[in-house]
Parts: C-alpha cells; sequence; structure tokens
C-alpha cells in the first residue's frame, strides 16, 4: 500500500510540473521527472520495510538404525611377522630376494662371505687332529703301564696319573671336535634363511654392506607370513576405553580407498595404559580380513568400534536438539514445559524427604535426583517386581533418612552414595529368586548390561505455522539422530531451523542470521537432571 501512494504522488507531482513548463522544456523535465521517480521506488526497496522471516525447516520423525561407536585411529600391521637378522659377522656376498618376494621356510635370503668360516673349519679340524693323536699316545701310555701294573712294576699312583693324562687327551679331542661342529655352524649361519613362509615387506641390506653381529642382532629382512588377514593397533581414549570389549564389530577405512569400508572384530584389549601429555590411552588390537591383499602393513586405519547398536528405533534428526526459537515467550514455554517434566519425574521417596526437610541446600536436593534415578536403574537391573520395588524404595527413604547430605566434598558424597545403594541391595536381597540373583553378581561384578541413559528434552513441531513445544524422552544418539523414547510418534514433522530472526539481532552482523532460530548457536539442546 505504501509503495502504490508513493507511486501516485510521484505521478501527480510529474503531471503538475509537466502542466507548468513551457513547451520546449517539458521534454527534459520529463526525463528528469522519470529519473527521480526511479531513485525513490528503488530507495523504497532497498531501504523500506523488509520481511526478514524464513519458513521453518522441518524433518519427519522415521525409524531406522542407530549406531553408537568410539572412533579411533591406528597402524595396519601383519598378523604375525618375523625380523630376519645375523648371528655371524662378514659382508654380504649375494642378495637372493628383494621386496614382495614370496619365500618359503628354509629358502636362502642372503649370503655372507664364507671365506673366513671355512679357514676356521680348517683351523678346527687341525686342532682336533693334534688332539686325536694326543688321545692316541695317551691311551698307548696307559695301556703299557697297566701292563707293567699287572708284572708289580707299576705302583697305584703312577697309574692315576697315567689315567688322568689319557682322560685329559680324550677331553682336547671333544673340545677339538666341538670347535669344528661351531665353525660349520657359522659356516651355515653366513647363509641367512627365511624362519617363516610368507612375503619379504621389507629389505635393509645390500650387496657389499658389511654386517656387524652383537647383542641385539640388527633387522636385515622383514617378513610377513600372512597378509590376507591384518590387524590395526589402534589407540582408544581412557574415557572410552571401559566399554571397549573383545568381539566387538569394527569398521574402518583407510585413506588409500576413502569410499570403501572394511570390518573387523577386536581380537584384544591390552591393560596397559600409556600416558602421552597427560592423556591415558590403551592399545586395542583389531583383526581384519584383506580381501585382494589391498590393505598394505603401515596404513592408517580411521577406525569406529561399534559399543551398541539398535535397529528399527523411533528416532528424530539432532538438529532438532539443537534449534529453539527466537520469540522470547515461545522460549520461556518451553523452559516451563521441561521444567513441569522433571518435577512429574521426581520419585515418591524424594519427594518425602523434602517434605520432612531433612535434606537442605541445593546439594541434598540433586542428591535426591541422583538417589532416586538409582533406585530406578536397580529395579530395571535386577528385574524386580512390585511388592521388591516397594522395599526397595522404602530401603532408600530410611537411608536417606539415617544419612542426611548437604555437607562435604563431592567425594564424600559419591561415597554415602555408595553406602545407601548397597543398603538397598542388602534390604532387597533375600526376597531375590534365583535369576535376580544372577543379575545381581552379573551388576556387581561389573559384567551385566549396560544401563542406558536417559535425558529429557525439549524439541519444537510446527503448528498452525508457529512453533510449539514438546517434551520427548531421549536415548543413545549417534551423529546425525537420537532414540525417542516417548513424547513424539512416527511422522511427526519436528523443526530443525529457519524461522523469524531475533528482535534483538545485531543487523550490522556481516553473517545476517545472528539469533536466528536454528542457526549456529540459537538453540542448546535442554537436558533433564
Amino acid at each position: 500500500m505504501e509503495l502504490t501512494a508513493v507511486k501516485e504522488r510521484v505521478q501527480s507531482t510529474a503531471s503538475g510540473l509537466w502542466a507548468k513548463r513551457p513547451g520546449f522544456l517539458r521534454g527534459r523535465g520529463l526525463l528528469i521527472t522519470g529519473g527521480a521517480a526511479a531513485v525513490i521506488v528503488a530507495g523504497f526497496m532497498f531501504f523500506g520495510p523488509k520481511d526478514d522471516s524464513d519458513p521453518y525447516r522441518t524433518a519427519a520423525v522415521d525409524r531406522g538404525a542407530i549406531t553408537r561407536v568410539v572412533s579411533a585411529t591406528g597402524t595396519l600391521q601383519p598378523l604375525v611377522s618375523a625380523n630376519v637378522g645375523s648371528t655371524v659377522s662378514g659382508p654380504v656376498q649375494s642378495v637372493s630376494v628383494d621386496f614382495n618376494s614370496q619365500v618359503r621356510a628354509g629358502q636362502e635370503l642372503a649370503r655372507l662371505d664364507p671365506t673366513p668360516f671355512q679357514q676356521r673349519i680348517v683351523q678346527a679340524q687341525a686342532q682336533l687332529a693334534q688332539a686325536q693323536a694326543q688321545a692316541a699316545v695317551a691311551n698307548a701310555d696307559y695301556q703299557r703301564y697297566q701292563l707293567l701294573q699287572q708284572r708289580g712294576f707299576a705302583s697305584e699312583q703312577l697309574m692315576t696319573q697315567q689315567r688322568a693324562a689319557r682322560d685329559t687327551a680324550r677331553a682336547a679331542v671333544a673340545s677339538a671336535s666341538a670347535q669344528v661342529a661351531s665353525a660349520r655352524t657359522d659356516l651355515g649361519r653366513s647363509i641367512i634363511r627365511s624362519p617363516i613362509d610368507g612375503v619379504v615387506v621389507d629389505r635393509q641390506v645390500n650387496v657389499g654392506q658389511p654386517v656387524a653381529s652383537s647383542l641385539q642382532a640388527a633387522t636385515l629382512f622383514t617378513i610377513a607370513q600372512d597378509l590376507s588377514r591384518l590387524q590395526a593397533n589402534i589407540t582408544v581414549d581412557e574415557a572410552d576405553i571401559g566399554e571397549v570389549q573383545e568381539g566387538q564389530a569394527v569398521q574402518f577405512t583407510v585413506d588409500a580407498f576413502p569410499d570403501r569400508q572394511f570390518e573387523g572384530r577386536v581380537s584384544q584389549v591390552r591393560q596397559q595404559g600409556v600416558a602421552e601429555s597427560g592423556v591415558v590411552s590403551y592399545t586395542v588390537v583389531v583383526e581384519a580380513d584383506n580381501p585382494g591383499r589391498s590393505l598394505l602393513p603401515g596404513m592408517t586405519a580411521n577406525a569406529e568400534i561399534v559399543l551398541e547398536q539398535r535397529e528399527n528405533v523411533l528416532r528424530l534428526p539432532n538438529t532438532a536438539l539443537r534449534f529453539r526459537p527466537a520469540d522470547p515467550e515461545l522460549v520461556a514455554q518451553g523452559q516451563a514445559l521441561m521444567g513441569g517434566g522433571q518435577q512429574r519425574g521426581r520419585s515418591s521417596g524424594e519427594a518425602q524427604a523434602q517434605t520432612r526437610g531433612e535434606r537442605g541446600g541445593q546439594g541434598g536436593q540433586g542428591g535426591g535426583q541422583r538417589g532416586g534415578r538409582g533406585v530406578t536403574q536397580i529395579a530395571e537391573a535386577l528385574q524386580l517386581n512390585e511388592q521388591q520395588r516397594a522395599a526397595a524404595q522404602t530401603a532408600f527413604d530410611n537411608a536417606m533418612a539415617a544419612n542426611p547430605r548437604g555437607q562435604g566434598g563431592s567425594g564424600d558424597r559419591r561415597g554415602q552414595f555408595r553406602r545407601i545403594r548397597e543398603q538397598v541391595i542388602a534390604a532387597i536381597e533375600p526376597t531375590l529368586s534365583a535369576e535376580q540373583r544372577t543379575l545381581l553378581e552379573q551388576m556387581r561384578a561389573g559384567n551385566g548390561p549396560r544401563q542406558e541413559v536417559r535425558n529429557q528434552a525439549v524439541v519444537w513441531v510446527l503448528r498452525n505455522n508457529k512453533p510449539a513445544p514438546v517434551l520427548v524422552e531421549t536415548g543413545v544418539a549417534d551423529n546425525g539422530f537420537t532414540l525417542i523414547h516417548s513424547g513424539l510418534n512416527e511422522g511427526d514433522e519436528v523443526i530443525i531451523g529457519g524461522g523469524p530472526q531475533a528482535a534483538n539481532a545485531n543487523q550490522n552482523s556481516p553473517f545476517g542470521g545472528a539469533g536466528r532460530g536454528g542457526g549456529p548457536g540459537g538453540g542448546a539442546r535442554i537436558r533433564g537432571t
């Protein structure tokens, strides 16, 4: 309407000017008047009031899979590999294999110069011959003195000396024989052979290179036994290692094949932690098939350990939990709804304790909330019936009355929570069935099923083109979706972004979207306590 009035006013002014000006000026005046009108209209369009509202973007609540994972990286290695070195010294005379050569156990890999070892054999054989000759002389002397003793011409002391000389000569022969065997062994070791069947993945020796043996032999070749299966030693942070167990599925990719996904299994969780820059991590060994031997040792595996996977569950996009409308009144409605949900979720034992005034201050109130959830978790873990649940609640109320909280540090409060939990379990333990006792043993050992943490959140649905808050109960989540336990149905449309800009937004912001509902920082997920 305002734009039409401006146009009409411009046209009226132009007509009046046209009528008053002389004829030879009317053409030029018409051009000037038309230009002025165009400038006014353009200025109104660019600088006049604008409607900055965007349409709300929605997404449907659907059913699908949710996978909770732990991300980590590691290096691919062969399952079995052998580092081949040399226990003797000498220059390399020949190398029989190269990188990627298939070898068999006992096959020659390289050969050292055998000349010094052959000379040692000749020397040892000469010493053996000398010892054998001396042994023959000593044995002949012993035989002659033995005949003299039989005739009474040799004393017993003389016979003892001759016997010792004979045994010494025999020992010298044995020592010389061992020297010959050792020299022959060193000659055999000058030929470096493969200890296993496999493929040469590394070679650190060339012809003419001297090899020096020491207490720790240098690695000349690295042989992988079987590259059809590999293992990845991935590093997991201490915050996530508690949920990693042997047998869990692992999905990983490598930079060489970014579009391919490989699968494996956790075969070992090593218990020795490694501290680096104040961060403790643990090594998890993952075994995986190597189809087509496309994976190579040394590649970096970007792995995801599957901790939990839910199929065909009700879910909503995570962006719906981050959306918050710009209107403060609507935000207040959501906060009020959230507060009402928390109030309804309090246990009856907590409400009674608050009525009795046994817990003062905010710390006591928070402790009651945690304790109430603890009773619920025990009931779910042990599958308690109604009578057992009531007994557990009564034991909890009595423990709370006997152990008022609100003072002391957080460590002291955690210790009190554990003691109250044990008192509740001790009160209901005599009433447990055999199956429930088994569940109790598993829970105490830490092997029972993981209790899922449920949170309350407010999401917004579009009703009459206006956001309306809905209180939902959420469960596990992955990178894209969150499980919904209650509050929404399949097919409901939730708001994930868009909407009018906040009234107090910075109009001069270069981004132009500060404070807009659903944008970066436009809203935060509201969690239950």
